[in-house]
């Protein structure tokens, strides 16, 4: 194993710490909500790349026009990121359920093991579309969009619901591949959440 320069990721790169413009402003951004700066952002990207993709994921899950609860949208991140496996985003998920509410219990039990824990209807549907399309895509047919309708959907959020649960796994596969490390403030934010509900 050669030598590592990178402390983001396991990448043999230099991290970024002189951000272009629109990577500065997506720092700021993170340190203004979470009180850290995502490693994920730190990772020598191409700036009009990460842009791109972090406004998209932007828009899913903080824009002004979101269909889906605050709490939904975290849940579907959260299963998708927990059946993958990603750690970082295991974390800051699960900080960010608690962030909008919800009690420490339930979000332990989430990330303990998610089928076991007491959620509405509604979420537990969200919650295994979301596992569903993540596991086994390749057998992903009408019957798990009858599944969220059935569990009071509107056919725009899921729209949204599908859109949430790809993007995630994007995001999990480029932590994933490249070994991003779990920022110490987003750990610090979940324990911290989690105690204090």
């Amino acid at each position: 194993m050669g030598e590592q320069r990178s402390r983001a990721s396991w990448l043999r790169l230099d991290d970024v710490t002189d951000p272009a413009p629109a990577i500065k402003a997506m720092w700021e951004e993170s340190l203004k909500r979470l009180g850290y700066v995502r490693e994920f952002l730190k990772i020598p990207f191409e700036a009009d790349r990460l842009a791109l993709f972090q406004g998209y994921i932007n828009r899913l899950m903080r824009g002004n026009d979101c269909l889906l609860s605050g709490q939904e949208r975290e849940l579907v991140a959260l299963v998708v990121s927990l059946e993958n496996r990603c750690e970082a985003c295991i974390i800051t998920h699960a900080g960010a359920l608690s962030a909008h509410g919800m009690p420490a219990r339930t979000v332990d039990v989430l990330v303990a093991n998610w089928r076991r824990a007491e959620i509405s209807p509604r979420m537990r549907a969200l919650a295994e579309f979301a596992a569903a399309l993540t596991v086994t895509p390749q057998l992903a047919d009408e019957s798990g969009l009858d599944r969220l309708r059935a569990a009071g959907l509107s056919e725009p959020e899921i729209l949204e619901t599908v859109q949430i649960v790809a993007i995630f796994n994007a995001t999990n596969r480029l932590n994933s591949g490249l070994g991003t490390k779990i920022e110490g403030g987003a750990h610090d934010a979940f324990r911290m959440k989690s105690r204090s509900s």
